[in-house]
């Protein structure tokens, strides 16, 4: 009987708790995917952009890849800082959301390394 009751209540806790976002945030897909595009463009803007800084104002630059960003997933500055403000004040969603990207980058680079060469042995 303490076992059921046990249980009860351990179903209406996790029951009661919300991970669900509001309307007027982006949800937890549509932002790891931003998010996911955002990071490639820093690292584009790192690799890339900073090498050639003497003729390139690489913060206006990364700038353009974010708007760019935007603009493919039809989301607004506004939107996403909204987004990101409530997903850091949302730690148990976020961490959730960044070991998701994580784990796509992994699987990325494993798929990098395991790729064959195209040079021909001599």
């Amino acid at each position: 009987m303490k076992l059921l009751i046990f249980t009860a209540c351990l179903l209406c806790f996790a029951g009661c708790q919300n991970n669900d976002v509001p309307n007027s945030i982006l949800n937890k897909d549509s932002m790891g995917k931003i998010l996911w595009d955002i990071i490639r463009a820093d690292q584009f803007s790192l690799q890339y952009l900073t090498k050639d800084s003497a003729r390139v104002n690489v913060k206006a630059e990364t700038m353009k890849l974010y708007e760019e960003v935007f603009r493919i997933h039809r989301v607004s500055r506004d939107e996403f800082q909204k987004s990101f403000q409530y997903y850091l004040a949302h730690p148990d969603i976020t961490k959730i959301m960044f070991d998701s990207l994580s784990a796509q980058a992994n699987r990325q680079r494993a798929e990098v390394f395991k790729t064959p060469s195209r040079t021909n042995p001599k």
